[in-house]
């Protein structure tokens, strides 16, 4: 199964609404999604009403840690922002979901950095769509902490969805933890300028 399993809706800071990401997803032959919007998990619930036998919708939910982003998938918890990681991982575990630190070294948009090697983490996103330079080699540092490596489009319009994805087994949660993961990456488009122009075309 291929999903994009970091995309943001209108709820948060996307441009799009869940039904029209489904179609997106569904367009260009994904198998599923998680919409991870920050701190807010309505995108998320609005989006599992489309979860059927051919189509799978992870709950999930993009934390605003003390020191960082962290998500959340198979789970929707509400929590505080900015509590300690330490806390938000805890309580993720304990809400029956998993914990992956999102562009841990990208400054400009607040990942954890080290805390990846002293947390306990299920997962690192080393691909993600809206990273265009991290501080540090992420391979490098998923061989050191060894924790599985996933991606994410971190799409925040349609045209942006499926930029970075991951094949997994028919259990996707299942399949992250156990690090039976392939991240498949396309050619990027010009970010920045598909969500200005999304932003505009909701202003006409």
């Amino acid at each position: 199964m291929k999903l994009d399993i970091h995309i943001h809706s209108c709820y948060s800071d996307g441009v799009n609404t869940p039904k029209e990401i489904v179609k997106q997803a569904k367009k260009i032959g994904l198998d599923g999604i998680a919409i991870t919007d920050h701190d807010e998990i309505k995108g998320s619930i609005a989006a599992s009403k489309y979860n059927s036998g051919d189509f799978i919708v992870i709950p999930g939910v993009e934390i605003s840690a003390k020191e960082g982003h962290i998500n959340c998938l198979g789970a929707t918890p509400v929590m505080e922002q900015y509590l300690p990681s330490e806390e938000v991982i805890e309580r993720i575990h304990e809400g029956g979901g998993i914990a992956i630190a999102v562009h841990p070294y990208d400054r400009f948009r607040m990942g954890v950095g080290d805390l990846v090697y002293k947390l306990k983490f299920d997962a690192i996103e080393t691909h993600n769509g809206h990273t265009l330079a991290s501080t540090r080699d992420m391979k490098q540092v998923a061989k050191e902490i060894k924790l599985p490596q996933v991606g994410g489009s971190d799409a925040h319009c349609l045209g942006e969805i499926g930029n970075i994805c991951v094949e997994v087994d028919n259990d996707p949660i299942e399949s992250i933890l156990k690090g039976n993961i392939k991240i498949v990456t396309k050619t990027k488009p010009k970010i920045w300028m598909n969500y200005i122009g999304s932003k505009m075309a909701r202003l006409i």
